[in-house]
C-alpha cells in the first residue's frame, strides 16, 4: 500500500511527464528583451553542392567561420567541406561521418559577438555512442587584454554525450556548464574551475527525438541555462562559492562569441563503437540573440 507521500510524488511525476509537450512550445525571451541578431539559415550566396538531391549552401560567412582541424582533442577532424556543414530548407545541418571522423564546427568569433543577453538556438541533436554535440559561448578578450581560456570564460548552453559511457542512457541528458579561471582575473595564476548541472527528458525519450530550444541568459549578476520553458541551471556570478570574486569573465568586460559543433570521442563521451550509427546530424532551425 502506497503511503500518501509516495502517492503525491507519483502524481507529480505523471503530471510532469504528461505535461511536457515540446512540439507545442514557442520561445519567448521575456519582458524587456528585444531581438538584436538572428540567423534563420536562409540560402545565401551560390550553390556549393548537391546533398540528398537538392542544392546545398554554405553557412552565411558574415555570421560564421568554419573551423578546421582537430580542436579541443577528441577524434574529430573539422573541415570546411559543404558535406560537413550546409544550409538547406532554412536549416543548418552539421554532419559527422565515420570516414575520417570528419565533422563541422561553426564559430562567430570576430563576426558576431555580444555582451549580456539571451542566446537561444532551436536544435535537433544527433545521438549514439561517442557523439558529442555542443552549443556554447566563449569570451573574446584577446585583442584588448591578451587573455585566453579559461580566464575569458565559457558558457556551455548545451552538451550531450551519446551512448552509455557511464552506464546511463546519456542521449536523454543535456548538460549546462560554466567555466572560468578560479585563481585570478589574468593569465597568472591560472586554475580552471567549472560548475554544471544536467537535465533529463521527463518521459525518458532521446533528445534526438525533439527539436528543442536550448538557451542561456547572461546578466551582470547571474547566468541561467534552460531548455524550452524549463530553467535547470542558475549561478550567481557575483558571489561564487570557493572562487575568487568578482570573476571578470562574467562582468561584461568583453563579449562572447558562439560555437556550434559535433565532436567525436574523447575521455568524456568515449570513442564510437560498433553500435554507433553513422552519419550523425545536428539540425539547427535558428540562432537568436536578445538584449535589454
Amino acid at each position: 500500500m502506497l503511503h500518501l507521500f509516495d502517492c503525491i510524488l507519483l502524481i507529480l511525476l505523471c503530471k510532469n511527464i504528461l505535461g511536457w509537450n515540446p512540439s507545442n512550445f514557442t520561445y519567448d525571451p521575456g519582458v524587456g528583451y528585444n531581438l538584436v541578431w538572428q540567423d534563420e539559415f536562409e540560402n545565401v550566396g551560390s550553390v556549393k553542392g548537391t546533398i540528398n538531391g537538392a542544392p546545398a549552401y554554405a553557412p552565411n560567412p558574415s555570421n560564421w567561420a568554419l573551423k578546421t582541424g582537430n580542436i579541443n582533442g577528441g577524434l574529430q577532424n573539422y573541415t570546411n567541406s559543404i558535406s560537413n556543414a550546409y544550409i538547406q530548407n532554412d536549416q543548418l545541418t552539421i554532419v559527422a561521418f565515420k570516414e575520417g571522423y570528419t565533422s563541422g564546427m561553426l564559430s562567430s568569433v570576430g563576426l558576431r559577438e555580444f555582451t549580456f543577453g539571451k542566446f537561444a538556438a532551436k536544435i535537433r541533436l544527433p545521438y549514439s555512442q561517442g557523439i558529442w554535440p555542443a552549443w556554447w559561448l566563449v569570451g573574446n578578450a584577446w585583442n584588448k587584454y591578451k587573455f585566453y581560456w579559461p580566464t575569458v570564460g565559457e558558457i556551455d548552453i548545451l552538451e550531450m554525450i551519446g551512448g552509455r559511457q557511464w552506464g546511463t542512457p546519456n542521449d536523454q541528458i543535456a548538460h549546462g556548464t560554466v567555466h572560468w579561471n578560479n585563481a585570478s582575473n589574468t593569465m597568472s595564476p591560472l586554475y580552471h574551475a567549472s560548475y554544471g548541472t544536467q537535465w533529463k527528458t521527463p518521459d525518458g525519450s532521446l533528445l534526438h527525438n525533439h527539436s528543442l530550444v536550448y538557451w542561456t541568459e547572461w546578466t551582470s549578476t547571474q547566468i541561467s541555462i534552460g531548455i524550452n520553458e524549463i530553467t535547470y541551471f542558475q549561478l550567481n556570478t557575483t558571489n561564487i562559492t570557493n572562487s575568487i570574486n568578482p570573476v571578470d569573465a562574467f562582468k561584461g568586460k568583453w563579449p562572447y562569441y558562439m560555437i556550434l559543433n559535433i565532436a567525436i570521442g574523447g575521455p568524456w563521451p568515449g570513442s564510437p563503437n560498433n553500435q554507433t550509427v553513422w552519419p550523425q546530424q545536428m539540425i539547427v532551425d535558428w540562432v537568436r540573440v536578445y538584449q535589454k
